[in-house]
Parts: C-alpha cells; sequence; structure tokens
C-alpha cells in the first residue's frame, strides 16, 4: 500500500485501558491534534480512547464498521450445535452476558459526543432501535458510507455480452459472521439443475476445506475454488450473480464492487450494511439468515430468468452513486466543519 509521506505512524504498544489513556492523551497534546478520528470497534478500548481524548481536550470521532449485533450477540444456529454441542454453551452465555455489553455500548454511545459514524445507514438505524432512541436523542449517531475506492469503465457496466453462466462469491471463508457453508449448502441443492451455470469462489480461510468436501461429498462439480485473487474484477465482469450468505455485515464492499460491474445480487438480510444496497425485489434479493432453502430458491430464480438478472443489476449500478468520493468526502467535511 501506498501512504503519503506526511503520514506519521505511532505505536502505543498496548492494549491495557489505563496505559492507553496515558499514552494517548500525552501523545495528543504533544502533537497538538484536535481531532482524532479512529475505529471503535472494540467497546473497551473505544472508551479508553474516548477518556484521551477528553483528558487531552481533543475531540474524538469515533468510526465504526461493525453492527451492533454482532458485538451483542453469537450467531448460533442448529447446524453449529449438532456440528459441536459446546455451541449451545456459548449462546447460554452470550444471552447472559447480553445487558452488560449493552450497557458498555450505551456508555460508548452517551460518550462518543462528538459523532458515532457508522459506515453504513443500516448500523446507525440498529443502534437506534437498540435504545430506542429518538432523532434528538440519537443526533451523534451518523452515517458516512465507505467509498467505492476502484472505478470500472463505462464500457464494461453493463456489457452484457461478457457475461458468463457463472455466480460469484467473494469472502473470507470462515464461519464467524462470513456463515461460508451456506453458500455451499445453498449451491448443492440445485447445482445439478444447471450444469451449464458455474459457482466461482473467490477467498480463502478455514471453512475452504470444509466447503470442498461437502460440494464433493455431494457430487456437485461445477464449482470453482480460486482462493485469494488479485484480479477480482475480471470475475465480477464476466460473472452475472453476485452472492453473499453473512450473518453480519458493516458494509459489504464485495456487493458494491459487482453491483459496479452490473451483475444481479442476492444476500442474507445481514445485520449492518446489505440493506444500504440491496432494497428486496428492486435492487437485488434479500433472504432470511442461514437458510439454504431461500438462498437456492432465489438462485434458481435468478438463473432462469434474464430479464429479472437485467432489472435488479441495473437497478443495483444506480445506486452505486449513493459511494462516490465526492458525496462521502462532503459528508466528513460537514462534520468536522460542524465540530
Amino acid at each position: 500500500l501506498y501512504y503519503p509521506p506526511h503520514l506519521e505512524f505511532v505505536v502505543l504498544g498496548t492494549r491495557e485501558r489505563r496505559a492507553v489513556v496515558d499514552q494517548l492523551s500525552r501523545l495528543l497534546l504533544e502533537k497538538e491534534v484536535r481531532t482524532l478520528i479512529f475505529q471503535g470497534d472494540n467497546m473497551t478500548i473505544a472508551l479508553a480512547i474516548l477518556e484521551a481524548c477528553k483528558k487531552a481536550g481533543c475531540r474524538g470521532i469515533l468510526h465504526y464498521h461493525g453492527s451492533p449485533y454482532a458485538y451483542l450477540r453469537k450467531y448460533i444456529y442448529a447446524q453449529d450445535i449438532s456440528d459441536n454441542p459446546i455451541n449451545i454453551l456459548k449462546l447460554l452465555l452470550s444471552k447472559v452476558v447480553y445487558p452488560f455489553k449493552k450497557r458498555k455500548l450505551r456508555k460508548v454511545l452517551d460518550r462518543a459526543k462528538d459523532g458515532l459514524v457508522c459506515v453504513s445507514e443500516g448500523t446507525a438505524k440498529e443502534l437506534r432501535t437498540i435504545f430506542r432512541l429518538t432523532e434528538k436523542q440519537g443526533k451523534n449517531i451518523l452515517s458516512i458510507h465507505n467509498p467505492l475506492t476502484f472505478d470500472v469503465p463505462e464500457t464494461l457496466r453493463a456489457d452484457w455480452s461478457q457475461k458468463e453462466n457463472a455466480l460469484v462469491y467473494v469472502s473470507r471463508l470462515e464461519r464467524k459472521h462470513k456463515n461460508s457453508m451456506l453458500v455451499a449448502r445453498s449451491w448443492a441443492r440445485i447445482a445439478h439443475e444447471y450444469p451449464d451455470w458455474t459457482l466461482w469462489i473467490l477467498g480463502d480461510g478455514s471453512v475452504r476445506s470444509k466447503m470442498e468436501d461437502y460440494l464433493a461429498k455431494n457430487k456437485v462439480t461445477n464449482v470453482a475454488f480460486y482462493g485469494l485473487v488479485s484480479n477480482v474484477e475480471d470475475y465480477l465482469e464476466r460473472s452475472s450473480i453476485s452472492l453473499l450468505g453473512s450473518d453480519c455485515e458493516g458494509l459489504p464492499v464485495g456487493m458494491m464492487e459487482s453491483a459496479s460491474y452490473a451483475n444481479a445480487l442476492i444476500s442474507t438480510k445481514s445485520d449492518g450494511g446489505i440493506i444500504d444496497i440491496i432494497e428486496d425485489g428492486v435492487s437485488g434479493y434479500l433472504v432470511p439468515r442461514n437458510s439454504s432453502n431461500r438462498l437456492s430458491e432465489k438462485l434458481e430464480e435468478l438463473i432462469t430468468d434474464f430479464s429479472k438478472r437485467q432489472e435488479l443489476a441495473l437497478n443495483a449500478r444506480s445506486k452505486m452513486q449513493m459511494f462516490t468520493d465526492e458525496l462521502i468526502m462532503d459528508k466528513w467535511e460537514q462534520l468536522l466543519k460542524s465540530l
């Protein structure tokens, strides 16, 4: 990655709360920092940073990349318990600690008076809903998307002649949050009915071998695992449908990229920002979390209906106008000026 030469890096070298407060507050005073924007997905560290900002007389803006539900609860389903019964203890424990985590999250909200900037409107709505906040009460909760960091040549934006009978799944292949096995289970349900279609899987992770074994056991041959690739855009340009099976996503950039290349989108209704991209039935399809039955049904619908694929793809691509650099940087500038 390229970093401008004027950027200065400082490593605190600690995660201990008190040490973070002391070291960071001294650093902010020394560098005369008046506004600090920080990623705050870890609530304990976020509270420490906000305390350090207050101690140094510095504004602290928390940039929140996840979903509060990912912090508050565990995504554990019947299949997880069947695979490993200890998961039922994890589920019960998550219910016990839920009110304590919720209390800590509320403390973060209250102390982030200069702004808690969510990466999606879906996440911002979840925070307001969890704490039943009115617009006035939640005025410090803002939504500013991540910008699109790539540019799709106009000639490729809807070149249907380039499209192949391919579905593409771009993700870390993990159980936690990504629920990648759902994609394998969903494709196995219908793969034999559509031998002229292929599922392309881009990414790697701890459940890759489990996915490969499952698909092999079910005699699914129209699938290809490509691992980590640097030319994702080549696959998006050629594929027709992009799918996602996550439990939560702050803002699924892979789906934004897919929409830019005029792919039809289908995803689980994950917690977080998928609803910023997909309006069900308009710019894609949303299905219940962990439902391989519903996901395969909607995949089949898109495979068999070209006009519907085209309609959803064009609608999704038009939504990408919400994610331009100019629009997003203007929102950040407005926030900073307001302080």
